[in-house]
């Protein structure tokens, strides 16, 4: 205890000494500006490593969340979900509240801040070949957020950024005439960075709220089968323009980046029917003699549907977590996802990037994880493959 104590306070020294120590090697910063949570940490693995890449500190964003019947978004600070600290042993990064706080005024000045993407883009309010940065929702209310506006737009094409080697980037944009990177979009590609997902550590303000919520219901992960139920009308509809011959979303996790896995990407894996689930359910609680079933579920969690087929027949107690009332739903997501990742078992769905999410947090752990409507396929260990 003493030892962790220690630990903390030195990591508290150093970070905050950090914050005053500007890095002439330059920052990144970027909007996750692309979908929701799942979307956005899928995103954020290309973006650590890009980063990595040029040498530069990464400014973390705030996570975007929508709420419901509203036409506006939330930023969340990046730390109230995350631990900073596991990311620290990768790379350079720096909480975007610290970097507007304590190094805007004097590496990034208003009147000469940049924003860059790829090309010229022209909207249906403005003929202007730009970036369009801030325009529309979240774009505008991220960056305002912080109160930044552009001076300046840069297209970096040709320039791509899955990049082993930082030198061209380097040579047309050196730190001391461009001290920071904003990017108005996530600058990263995924697959040969998953292994960071390791990176992702929960907050104690999280791991405490699930733990509680945990304990409360008396739930051990050692005894606990979770599933998640990506069965909301939105992703209904997307899965009607699945295509048996390529990726759709996430489904590289269970049919490989290159279709190596010989699985067909069917409705019955994207958007399974009730009956599918009970039944493949059911075949999960006879092979794992779970004491407790969790929904996860942005639809229909189905609870009376699995209480009347499980209830008395296998004698489990069937659950979910119920938001409270001063809770956002994005932050009841987490809650969600650390019950995921933590049980003993779990079934999710192959083309969601919050399935994904939480598959590659069992991954950590060395837990197995399966997909509704793939059978007899082993799941691979993404963090332990070499990508």
């Amino acid at each position: 205890m003493i030892f962790k104590l220690l630990s903390f306070i030195v990591y508290l020294v150093i970070y905050c000494y950090a914050q005053d120590d500007v890095d002439p090697n330059g920052y990144l910063m970027f909007c996750p500006c692309m979908g929701r949570f799942g979307n956005q940490a899928e995103q954020f693995l290309g973006v650590l490593s890009f980063a990595k890449t040029l040498n530069r500190t990464l400014v973390l964003p705030h996570w975007i969340e929508y709420p419901p019947h509203s036409a506006a978004s939330n930023q969340i600070p990046f730390d109230r979900y995350f631990q900073v600290a596991p990311l620290q042993t990768y790379t350079k990064v720096i909480l975007m509240k610290d970097f507007m706080t304590h190094l805007a005024d004097k590496v990034w000045p208003k009147g000469k801040r940049y924003v860059f993407c790829y090309s010229a883009q022209i909207n249906e309010k403005s003929n202007k070949e730009s970036c369009h940065a801030k325009d529309g929702n979240p774009f505008g209310p991220f960056w305002s957020h912080f109160n930044i506006d552009f001076n300046k737009d840069i297209f970096y094409q040709p320039l791509f950024f899955e990049i082993i080697e930082p030198d061209e980037w380097n040579a047309k944009y050196p730190a001391n005439e461009y001290p920071v990177l904003a990017f108005s979009g996530p600058p990263g590609t995924l697959e040969r960075n998953i292994p960071l997902a390791k990176y992702f550590v929960y907050s104690d303000y999280i791991r405490e709220k699930a733990e509680n919520f945990l304990r409360k219901h008396q739930i051990s992960s050692d005894t606990l089968l979770a599933l998640h139920l990506r069965n909301g009308i939105d992703f209904e509809r997307a899965c009607q323009y699945i295509n048996e011959k390529s990726n759709f979303f996430a489904s590289a996790q269970c049919l490989g980046f290159n279709l190596e896995k010989g699985i067909s990407l069917t409705n019955d894996i994207c958007y399974p029917s009730d009956e599918q689930v009970l039944k493949q359910t059911e075949t999960m609680i006879e092979k794992t003699k779970p004491s407790v079933l969790y929904i996860a579920a942005d639809g229909n969690h189905m609870l009376s549907k699995f209480q009347k087929r499980f209830g008395k027949k296998h004698n489990i107690k069937i659950i979910k977590y119920d938001r409270p009332s001063s809770q956002s739903e994005g932050e009841a997501a987490h809650i969600d996802l650390y019950v995921l990742s933590i049980a003993r078992d779990a079934i999710v769905n192959c083309p969601s990037t919050f399935s994904a999410f939480a598959k590659r947090q069992r991954d950590v752990r060395n837990k197995s994880t399966n997909f509704w409507g793939v059978k007899d396929v082993q799941p691979t260990n993404e963090l332990n493959s070499d990508l």
